[in-house]
């Protein structure tokens, strides 16, 4: 039976900047050897918005989140921090946005802001900006992100490529399926977004060869 969302869509008509809201939910992340629960949050002040990603288990613990600012058309980067101590990923990352963005931790570099040619995102951010882009009917969203190990500016391209429905905590969701164009690599990434939700991304699935990693929301713990 189909669950109404009617409290959610109220909060959405009700939410501030549109399509960015605050909500918070848990999700389980799988891949091969390892298994761990995170929960991801994002929390709106005036226009200024923080993400955080988090997650441990017995093998060790992740931690990501960016600071962004909300403009009517676009996200800008402010900073990221990637800190994770598990199996075959022991990393510390530091991002600052300004006239230069710098890299300190496991990778130290510095590059000019490419701005306002490219707006260029945290991959934290991106995840939000993808479903912002796509909210205002876009089919094909270009986003640009640095590379961690030494900053070079790699484009990235997104297509809406089908709709689907996903049942999770009991509630079914309509989803916009969204996948990343590599024209030369053997690997598939998609990433679900519940229409519900203002496209809130509640599923992502990377597929490269033998290796997949899939990371699944498994409960809304709020929204708005």
């Amino acid at each position: 039976m189909r669950t109404k969302l009617v409290a959610f869509i109220f909060m959405i008509s009700t939410s501030c900047f549109g399509s960015i809201v605050p909500f918070k939910a848990e999700f389980l992340m799988k891949a091969p050897m390892i298994s761990i629960n995170t929960t991801r949050e994002v929390i709106i002040e005036g226009n200024k918005g923080s993400f955080l990603f988090s997650g441990k288990n017995i093998l060790g613990s992740l931690r990501i989140s960016s600071d962004f600012e909300i403009s009517e058309t676009e996200l800008s980067s402010i900073s990221y921090e990637l800190k994770s101590k598990m199996l075959l990923l022991n990393q510390k990352t530091k991002l600052e946005f300004g006239e230069f963005i710098t890299s300190s931790g496991t990778h130290d570099w510095k590059i000019d802001n490419p701005k306002p040619n490219i707006n260029l995102l945290d991959p934290l951010t991106a995840q939000i900006a993808l479903p912002f882009e796509i909210l205002k009917g876009k089919k094909e969203v270009k986003l640009y992100l640095p590379n961690l190990k030494n900053g070079e500016i790699e484009e990235n391209t997104f297509r809406v490529v089908q709709d689907d429905t996903l049942i999770i905590d009991g509630i079914e969701y309509d989803c916009v399926v969204v996948q990343r164009i590599r024209e030369h690599e053997n690997r598939i990434t998609k990433y679900w977004l519940a229409k519900s939700l203002e496209n809130l991304l509640i599923k992502t699935l990377d597929d490269n060869d033998d290796k997949t990693v899939e990371i699944t929301m498994t409960k809304l713990l709020s929204f708005g």
